[in-house]
């Protein structure tokens, strides 16, 4: 079962046992009106524990570009096109309540992503032994990414009742790297110097003494990095004692480094006469400021507060 799937369960579990909970006794809606909830709320001195029930609408969800959907190899398409970092990052943060209203809140986050993906190739070898053969290799495609991100800020709570509003502002980084690589199941050989693979567009023209080169990796040289502020505002509507569900929107600025990309390519070189492996620089450094309204650490989240007196 998938992550957010799971904490929908719990969710909708937690949920229904705080409602059969707070209408046992069936109180009037003044008395409701009435009710002391001083006890569920946190106080000065607690700590709590919160895990993100939306992973999708993360920090690193919107930081890094193409994050929308996962990866995808298609043997009708092309795996060149298709690098993305992941998007079900997992957020775990924890406060700490410095007076009641008052709370120091830190943010870890983190996501790995890998996919392998086989296709058939003909098998050029086996042809040869027999124009009719059916004899089959296989091609391999493996993408795999990792992202992390901190954020440490400070939060303030207004309302004495069931819900709270909660505003707050603070730093953040993050980091991430993406790569594929692909392993061919026929060799290149002065005999078969353009051989089968699955998926025919992979082979490019990447330098003249290569005309017919294809792809052994795709990846940065180094982790992606951003830094920023934020500003939050969200709510928190205690379902229990000391349990929260939270919402909460953020608006951030932060500085994005995208260091330089090189793809490494193999081929049959035509002034050598041998099997030659290239590395062509594709991308240079880059870098950018970016002002909006991505969500930093947790969009939707539970909370569990413990008391340290």
């Amino acid at each position: 079962m998938k992550f957010n799937k799971i904490f929908t369960l719990a969710l909708s579990l937690l949920v229904a046992t705080a409602a059969f909970a707070d209408g046992a006794d069936k109180p009037s809606p003044e008395e409701r009106t009435k009710r002391d909830y001083t006890s569920w709320l946190p106080a000065q001195g607690d700590m709590s524990i919160g895990f993100s029930l939306d992973p999708v609408n993360t920090l690193l969800g919107t930081m890094f570009k193409d994050s929308e959907t996962t990866p995808s190899f298609d043997v009708t398409g092309d795996p060149l096109l298709n690098q993305k970092l992941p998007n079900s990052l997992v957020s775990i943060m924890g406060t700490y309540m410095l007076t009641d209203n008052l709370g120091i809140r830190a943010n870890l986050g983190f996501g790995l992503y890998i996919q392998n993906y086989n296709a058939y190739a003909i098998n050029d070898a086996a042809v040869m032994l027999d124009p009719l053969s059916n004899a089959k290799v296989i091609d391999q495609f493996g993408y795999k990414s990792f992202s992390g991100s901190f954020a440490l800020g400070v939060e303030y709570r207004l309302g004495k009742r069931a819900v709270q509003g909660v505003f707050g502002g603070g730093l953040n980084y993050a980091c991430g790297s993406s790569s594929i690589n692909f392993a061919y199941g026929n060799a290149i050989t002065k005999m078969n110097q353009n051989p089968s693979i699955s998926v025919p567009s992979l082979y490019q023209s990447v330098v003249p003494y290569l005309p017919s080169a294809r792809p052994l990796s795709i990846q940065s040289a180094s982790l992606i990095h951003a830094v920023g502020a934020y500003g939050s505002i969200g709510i928190e509507w205690f379902v229990a004692p000391k349990v929260a569900l939270g919402a909460n929107v953020n608006i951030g600025l932060y500085y994005e480094f995208n260091p330089a990309r090189a793809e490494v390519y193999e081929g049959w070189n035509t002034i050598t006469e041998t099997h030659t492996i290239h590395t062509e620089l594709v991308a240079p450094a880059n870098h950018s400021f970016q002002f909006g309204t991505d969500n930093i650490g947790a969009n939707l989240y539970m909370a569990f507060y413990f008391g340290t007196k």
